[in-house]
């Protein structure tokens, strides 16, 4: 049984006067098995952001269900939803969303206190944690003293602290260099090997290249995937940048041809 299942999902945004309705999805259907990790690639305006947003069940599809453990968040209600989503769902977005007047610790500490957490299991997980993702050194400082990878880091550590099922990425490398993204990938790179399942947004054929599975989104719709099989993440490049290029009808994203260096290959 899988993870997560996808089903006929369409979303139609009404306007509120009188007028034709966007389709941002048609019927979009797919599955996440445990222990995945699935890219969602698309040309501006393809559905990514609508889709992850419905994944996360902070907007509903206007048909089609979206299983998690069997469960359709989208039609939960929403007092049960809030507490699935802490339970169940981790997230990390581009733009960090950590609060300045909080130290690491504390912002990491967030979705635990909101859950009621004892303060000794607070603890207990926080250490482990920061450790794995390279910032236990930095646990009493404040956002405004961090660079943006170790900002991004410190967001994957709120997300992953509730333990969830699954871990989802909205640009997670946008808004950072890409030294820090190419340390960032590699880091989801290893979660995942350790069984941790991801679903990624993305506009970069780098970050989709160290994924097991891509989809590609065209005009509210799954237009194709591929899988990583065994190829390298040099071979896995090229072919997401073909099927990038074949998908949106053009070179892909403005991304440079030379792919990313195999050092950082997929642990």
């Amino acid at each position: 049984m899988a993870l997560l299942e996808v089903r006929n999902v369409k979303k139609v945004y009404k306007p509120r006067l009188v007028g034709v309705g966007v389709e941002a999805l048609r019927d979009v259907s797919f599955s996440v098995r445990r222990g995945e990790f699935v890219a969602i690639m698309g040309e501006s305006g393809s559905g990514k952001t609508t889709l992850l947003n419905i994944l996360a069940g902070l907007d509903t599809p206007t048909s089609g269900q979206v299983l998690l453990e069997g469960r359709d968040i989208a039609r939960a209600r929403e007092r049960e939803l809030a507490a699935f989503r802490r339970e169940h769902l981790g997230f990390v977005f581009q733009d960090f969303n950590l609060i300045d007047a909080l130290t690491v610790r504390d912002n990491v500490f967030l979705p635990l206190v909101l859950a009621n957490t004892p303060h000794e299991e607070m603890e207990r997980r926080l250490v482990p944690l920061l450790k794995a993702l390279g910032i236990d050194q930095l646990a009493d400082q404040y956002p405004y003293e961090l660079s943006g990878g170790q900002k991004q880091r410190t967001a994957m550590a709120r997300a992953l602290i509730t333990r969830p099922s699954i871990l989802l990425a909205d640009e997670p490398t946008g808004a950072l260099d890409s030294r820090a993204s190419e340390s960032l990938l590699a880091t989801l790179g290893r979660l995942n090997a350790r069984g941790q399942t991801i679903v990624m947004v993305t506009h970069s054929v780098g970050a989709a290249s160290h994924a097991t599975r891509v989809l590609f989104l065209k005009d509210g719709i799954i237009h194709r995937q591929i899988r990583r099989g065994e190829h390298s993440t040099e071979e896995f490049y090229a072919a997401v940048s073909r099927a990038l290029a074949t998908t949106v009808g053009r070179a892909s994203n403005r991304e440079s041809s030379r792919p990313p260096r195999e050092g950082l290959a997929r642990a």
